[in-house]
């Protein structure tokens, strides 16, 4: 990313761990387990939290209803403001690589196709097959630890300046 190589992150992972470690232009499809908003739908308070609440279960700071995970639940829409931003950045692409998935999982499993339908390429990095692959231009058989310092190496990076 900073490199200017990588545009984006889409992830249905709900752990932080992408903005941990300092990718930039994240895009959580499925929402962040360390925020929390409001049940009460004509409430719009969100919150990072920085610490597990004080009170269980937390209660709205603004209206007193419950708070809940930010997070998507099965049944539920994804955000339509993330959904919007993944598809705009897959419809960008010239090069998706996508890492460890089923690639069943919906509407998530559709950005290698958005990418596919704009022309771009897919690089699919995975231990097993996945609903990816017979789409991806180039699928490869491994761990993404192992493989993805060979990419930053062959790109003529270092971790310390990606």
């Amino acid at each position: 990313e900073a490199a200017g190589i990588l545009k984006a992150v889409i992830t249905q992972n709900v752990d932080g761990l992408h903005t941990s470690a300092g990718s930039r232009n994240v895009i959580e499809l499925h929402g962040n387990i360390w925020r929390v908003k409001c049940c009460n739908t004509a409430c719009s308070f969100k919150s990072l939290l920085s610490k597990p609440p004080e009170r269980v279960p937390p209660k709205c700071p603004r209206c007193g209803s419950l708070l809940r995970p930010d997070v998507v639940w099965f049944g539920e829409p994804l955000p339509p403001e993330a959904w919007e931003k993944a598809v705009t950045e897959a419809s960008r692409a010239d090069l998706v690589i996508v890492i460890g998935t089923s690639g069943v999982v919906m509407p998530a499993a559709l950005i290698p196709t958005v990418v596919k339908d704009k022309g771009g390429r897919i690089v699919e990095i995975n231990i097993s097959e996945s609903a990816i692959t017979p789409i991806a231009d180039v699928f490869t058989r491994c761990r993404a630890s192992e493989v993805l310092p060979k990419i930053i190496e062959g790109l003529g990076l270092t971790t310390r300046n990606t």
